[in-house]
């Protein structure tokens, strides 16, 4: 019997889910929101498949927040505005390229949830920057749909406490303590998703309102991220609340009130 190893799992989950989104519009209009429900419960089950050994408790959840919310944004978007098969090409090379990363950092993490390795600290990059990226797009995205303020709020406020609850776990992995992550994700998830209906009050554009919830992002993972190691300075803390006031004074000085 052909023993696939972990790589080429993920080469061949990622060739799947990039075909299924290129060919998501394809389809007649009774059958696309069922492919579009399909394709984002099969980024799951491939995700998991491609690195199922050794997974354990809280990793089934975990280690697919990003592949899923990744999956789900392309998807949707292609789903919604139906781009020309070109710009559908670029979109889906785009999508392989940030899955394939993600799956072998999430590996990474699997396995160092059992033991040490080498590779814990670039992987840790990887999923902090992919963290970030998720959020642009995945907001983005959500907001262009003309969702009422409270939905938006309501969306934001779940895939946040998911997207804090990965990043959170990955500082500690099987050490992390089960109720300070949730409270720490609750916390979190809860302050991005007032400050998402704040936007709502805004004449933003989908995309800064995405850079906007994603610099938040940013700044919550980097102070939770520190506080957990113990070494938040005053400095670190000034650095964060100056990225804060530069994304402030940007959506403020390019936004048309008229």
């Amino acid at each position: 019997m052909l023993s696939l190893t972990k790589r080429q799992k993920i080469a061949i989950s990622t060739f799947f889910l990039a075909a299924a989104i290129f060919l998501l519009p394809n389809l007649t209009p009774d059958y696309k929101l069922y492919a579009l429900g399909a394709i984002i419960l099969l980024s799951y089950l491939l995700s998991a498949w491609s690195i199922f050994s050794d997974l354990s408790g809280l990793e089934f959840l975990t280690l697919f927040v990003l592949p899923v919310t990744l999956t789900s944004s392309f998807a949707l978007f292609v789903f919604k505005f139906d781009p020309e098969p070109f710009l559908r090409l670029l979109l889906v090379g785009v999508f392989g390229t940030v899955y394939y990363t993600i799956l072998l950092a999430e590996n990474i993490f699997n396995v160092s949830a059992e033991r040490n390795i080498p590779l814990l600290r670039a992987a840790t990059t990887v999923g902090y920057l992919t963290s970030l990226f998720v959020s642009f797009a995945f907001f983005s995205l959500l907001f262009s749909l003309g969702l009422w303020g409270w939905a938006f709020s309501l969306f934001v406020f779940g895939v946040g406490f998911f997207l804090f609850g990965q990043a959170f776990w990955q500082i500690n992995l099987e050490e992390t303590d089960k109720k300070t992550l949730f409270r720490d994700c609750l916390v979190c998830a809860l302050i991005l998703a007032e400050f998402a209906w704040v936007l709502t009050f805004w004449p933003l554009s989908p995309a800064k309102v995405g850079l906007a919830l994603a610099a938040l992002v940013y700044v919550l993972l980097g102070i939770v991220q520190h506080l957990a190691k113990e070494d938040l300075s005053s400095r670190a803390f000034v650095e964060y609340l100056f990225v804060s006031l530069c994304v402030f004074f940007l959506l403020s000085a390019t936004t048309s009130w008229g």
